[in-house]
């Protein structure tokens, strides 16, 4: 994202506008730091942050619906099934090739109702903490190639005997690299990412492929297109099912898309919704993905 900072920009405005500019921009961030503040994560880029950059979100992402894909394939239908997740997500520049990620899923809410006549199963509880750093190998203006890895760190909730499980109890790494080329005539980033999922505790690793078409037809509005595709190896112990519903489960499998849109409200704050279709899944939620959240990019002190 090529967002400069907020104070150039304001110049360019009337003085009558820059006043308006000032007070809609102290009133967005106000709106944003209240979130946070009682809110207490994947908008994650896939280029790297300039030196003493920082990216944060926060955001609500889940799903509705009325099936869950079991073990084979089937669909297995249910009366309700829901997800609402508040997730954190930051990156901060390093320098040019080394950006640090944190993303919290602060405060989940899970819930099932088998039938109608069944009573309403819920959980709430945070969700696993996921903590990252993506390394440039290579960076130019137009191309990039990126080592990431990340961490998982065990928080949420897997005593529930239902299966409703907001984690999966395991410290996990997953290892990706990826290439990104930035076709400047076409104001369009095109990226393409790889990985591997190292699991334990009963859970089968998983190979990711990841991909992306990022078009800016606008300076202030971004539209992407996201592919996901997620295989589990099934290396694990065959008797384990981790979490139910689609929660926490274990052998997974799925493809997933779907568009993205970003709008700039200032150079350094905007909002983001994305929503994300489901096929060829494997003890997954059969239901439509949405996320919808408020992003922030800070620049250095000395920039601003």
């Amino acid at each position: 994202m090529e967002s400069g900072p907020m104070k150039k920009f304001s110049t360019l405005l009337p003085r009558h506008g820059r006043r308006t500019f000032t007070t809609v921009r102290i009133f967005s961030l106000v709106i944003l730091l209240t979130l946070l503040f009682y809110a207490q994560e994947s908008h994650a880029q896939r280029w790297p942050l300039e030196r003493g950059y920082t990216y944060l979100r926060l955001g609500l992402n889940g799903f509705r619906g009325d099936q869950y894909f079991s073990g084979t394939g089937s669909e297995i239908p249910v009366q309700r099934l829901e997800e609402n997740t508040w997730r954190f997500y930051s990156e901060y520049g390093y320098s040019r090739y080394v950006t640090g990620i944190v993303s919290v899923p602060a405060y989940r809410t899970l819930l099932v109702q088998e039938n109608a006549d069944a009573p309403v199963q819920r959980v709430e509880s945070p969700g696993d903490i996921e903590l990252g750093l993506r390394i440039g190998i290579y960076a130019s203006d137009d191309d990039v190639i990126l080592l990431s890895g990340y961490f998982g760190i065990p928080l949420g909730e897997t005593a529930n005997r239902d299966g409703l499980w907001s984690g999966d109890n395991e410290y996990d790494q997953t290892v990706m690299i990826g290439y990104g080329r930035h076709i400047k005539s076409l104001a369009t980033r095109l990226s393409l990412q790889g990985g591997y999922h190292f699991r334990n505790d009963g859970y089968s690793d998983e190979v990711l492929i990841n991909g992306n078409v990022e078009l800016q037809p606008l300076d202030f509005l971004e539209l992407t297109l996201r592919v996901r595709y997620l295989q589990s190896q099934e290396n694990g112990d065959p008797a384990f099912s981790g979490g139910h519903y689609g929660f926490a489960s274990n052998d997974r499998r799925f493809l997933m898309y779907g568009p993205e849109v970003a709008l700039w409200i200032t150079r350094g704050f905007g909002i983001n919704a994305s929503m994300y279709a489901v096929t060829d899944a494997r003890n997954m939620p059969g239901a439509t993905l949405f996320s919808a959240g408020f992003f922030l990019l800070v620049a250095p002190s000395g920039m601003q």
